[in-house]
């Protein structure tokens, strides 16, 4: 019995020089590892606010591995790439060609710093390219009306025509219709103008007034004979026309354009803003958007065309992430009230469908 118990004194003995774990938990050797090389995880959301802010700022330039280092974001070169590469492959950056230090942008707007590129890439001097667009260019014939030009300019106008008619004029009937770029007009007590301590509008003695409505900007301009313009500047965020969920989203937004002007003119028993029914719209843009790649920034597709009494544009546009090309018809109501244009465009025989037939038209008679 006696040497039972020694040996067990021992061995506790022995045991007591080991320091158990106070909790009992098992640590993952991953998160050890992490402590270990303090790894710090960016999240896409947080890599794409880091890129747009870094390219407003710089001016168009993409962040580096420098970058990531100088705000402490990272530990060292080697860490600061692989945090870029990997974001690379994830679809929050992309970049333009080969280039050292490689520069990663946002794209998230990649359709805007495309078009940013576009605008500074010569297209016409013998000896100067576009990168982007010379692997397309062999496989483009020339046009013989264009044999004077450059190649470049050639194979873009071929490319140009072929795009219109060939892919963006099918796709119009099924596209959806969208309207943008409102102007309205009403009319206050011309008392109320003397009494707005307002700036004066830059093109006129008109004085005016800012407001941000959702992704709108709204220009309010008051002139002494009590006239007031509604100027919305809505482009790049149009109002969809489909369905009856649409018309009365856009009717709300009506609403909110004279719930600010109240407020504006501390209107509390609304006797000076006159009721919605009685606005009139006098101009706005009619559109449908067809997806294209981002390099027909570099085509400057540019066309307006007259048909009667209706006027269409076809231009390339930036939307954030993707590029569109609009085709858009530029109305100019005559005394309509507001509420009624916007129903007409929702009655079938009103639709902007008219233009899916004038294909030809807008492609053969640009201005």
């Amino acid at each position: 019995m006696d040497s039972f118990t020694t040996s067990n004194k021992s061995v506790e003995t022995k045991g007591s020089n080991n320091t158990p774990q106070v909790d009992n938990k098992f640590t993952p050797l991953v998160l050890a590892a992490q402590g270990l090389f303090d790894r710090i995880y960016i999240s896409a959301e947080e890599m794409t606010e880091l890129a747009i802010n870094h390219y407003r700022t710089k001016k168009g330039k993409g962040i580096t591995f420098d970058y990531l280092i100088e705000k402490g974001l990272v530990k060292h070169k080697k860490q600061a790439q692989d945090t870029l590469k990997y974001h690379l492959r994830k679809g929050t950056l992309f970049t333009l060609g080969d280039r050292r230090p490689q520069q990663y942008y946002p794209t998230s707007i990649k359709s805007e710093i495309i078009q940013n590129v576009g605008k500074n890439t010569p297209i016409h001097p013998s000896g100067v390219a576009m990168p982007l667009l010379l692997p397309l260019l062999p496989t483009l014939p020339t046009p013989l009306s264009c044999s004077s030009r450059s190649p470049i300019s050639q194979s873009l106008e071929y490319l140009t025509l072929h795009t219109l008619e060939g892919y963006v004029l099918p796709l119009l009937p099924k596209a959806t219709l969208f309207i943008h770029n409102m102007h309205f007009k009403t009319k206050i007590s011309p008392e109320c103008y003397a009494e707005l301590n307002l700036p004066y509008y830059k093109k006129n003695h008109g004085k005016y007034h800012t407001e941000v409505i959702g992704s709108t900007h709204v220009d309010y301009v008051f002139y002494a004979s009590g006239i007031v313009n509604i100027d919305t500047t809505c482009s790049t965020n149009p109002y969809r026309l489909q369905t009856e969920e649409d018309r009365s989203r856009i009717i709300a937004f009506f609403g909110q354009l004279r719930d600010r002007l109240i407020v504006l003119l501390c209107d509390k028993h609304e006797r000076l803003v006159p009721d919605i029914m009685d606005w009139h719209i006098t101009e706005a843009d009619i559109n449908k958007d067809i997806k294209v790649s981002e390099l027909f920034h570099f085509t400057a597709i540019k066309v307006q065309v007259r048909h009667l009494d209706h006027l269409f544009r076809i231009y390339i546009k930036s939307m954030g992430k993707d590029t569109v090309c609009r085709i858009e018809e530029n109305k100019h109501p005559k005394k309509k009230p507001a509420i009624e244009f916007i129903n007409g465009i929702f009655n079938p025989t009103e639709r902007f469908d008219r233009t899916d037939n004038m294909g030809s038209e807008l492609v053969q008679n640009p201005r």
